[in-house]
């Protein structure tokens, strides 16, 4: 399987600790990245303020787009947390974020049930079936 991303350990601890600190609220945000490597984590407002499901508000994640932009970086996926399941996609993850879940962009599940060990992985949604991706975690 082939390498989907590429992040430091403090990239993806954060999206980590975004996740801790918003339980039992599912936590959200956009990753940021130049040519495979993770360049930013921003943090989202998850609008729906729920445990089982998200969304960030268009004009915010508009306000994500046009920062990711401004500092020469692309859109490359998005992150949110699962409270009290596995960290694989659920069947309403994919009917809403529906093609922006897919190549190119990457989706990491956190998920933080078991919260002295959260579970990472991240995701491809291909022909509406979650397909787990690898990540690498580079030194820094």
């Amino acid at each position: 399987m082939a390498i989907a991303i590429r992040l430091t350990r403090a990239q993806l601890d954060q999206m980590v600790a975004h996740a801790l600190e918003d339980a039992p609220i599912e936590a959200c945000g956009l990753i940021a990245a130049r040519d495979g490597v993770v360049t930013e984590i921003r943090r989202a407002r998850n609008a729906e303020q729920s445990p089982y499901r998200f969304s960030i508000d268009p004009l915010e994640t508009r306000r994500h787009e046009e920062a990711i932009d401004a500092a020469g970086a692309e859109l490359a996926g998005f992150y949110h947390s699962h409270t009290g399941s596995p960290a694989v996609p659920s069947p309403t993850d994919i009917r809403m974020m529906g093609p922006f879940f897919g190549p190119p962009f990457v989706h990491f599940v956190i998920g933080v049930a078991d919260r002295a060990n959260p579970e990472v992985r991240v995701w491809y949604i291909q022909d509406g079936q979650p397909v787990e991706q690898e990540f690498e975690l580079l030194p820094g």
